[in-house]
């Protein structure tokens, strides 16, 4: 009877752990907003605007453990507690989902094919992606990147962002909807 009871209670703890959403972000890692404190000059603010997605845009510092360490995107991503995943063929060289958007089973209306889903095995198409943008900090304005985040190292203080792209192209991608500002970085 112990030994059913201490199964039971296995499975009921697994079942509570299967039905979180899966785009939370992990608050074990970095923490919401831009990064303050000791981490405003160490750190860098990541900033997810799921544009079209439909859903609240993430900001969040990723502070850097080792500072005076180079960090790539990716690198930064993680350690703010952002979920990435990249594509089956590629890897994290094409990040294909942010906080498991968009999901696989989730319509992407393009105007080539208005019932695309995203499967994430080679690299995205160019009416459907995270576009990758970055900022210092002193300014106002973002950078869209010329590298991809797992090529890249962020720039201390900074902002790393990402901005879904639907019906885009390179040139009309919208940056991130938050102001690459950091107040510590004159």
């Amino acid at each position: 009877m112990k030994r059913l009871l201490a199964v039971t209670t296995v499975l009921i703890g697994l079942i509570g752990l299967s039905a979180a959403p899966a785009n939370a972000v992990d608050t074990t890692k970095g923490y919401n907003g831009i990064c303050t404190g000791a981490d405003a000059r160490t750190g860098v603010t990541v900033v997810i605007d799921f544009q079209e997605l439909a859903a609240p845009t993430i900001t969040r510092c990723s502070p850097n453990a080792t500072p005076g360490t180079a960090r790539t995107g990716i690198k930064a991503l993680q350690d703010a507690g952002i979920a990435v995943a990249g594509t089956a063929r590629w890897g994290l060289a094409f990040v294909c989902r942010l906080e498991g958007r968009p999901s696989a089973t989730e319509t992407l209306p393009l105007t080539t094919n208005p019932n695309y889903k995203e499967a994430c095995v080679t690299t995205p198409p160019a009416g459907a992606y995270w576009g990758y943008w970055h900022a210092d900090g002193s300014g106002s304005t973002w950078t869209y990147s010329s590298s991809g985040a797992l090529n890249r190292n962020v720039v201390p203080g900074g902002f790393e962002g990402w901005s879904f792209s639907l019906n885009k192209s390179a040139t009309t991608n919208p940056p991130p909807g938050v102001t690459p500002r950091n107040p510590a970085i004159p």
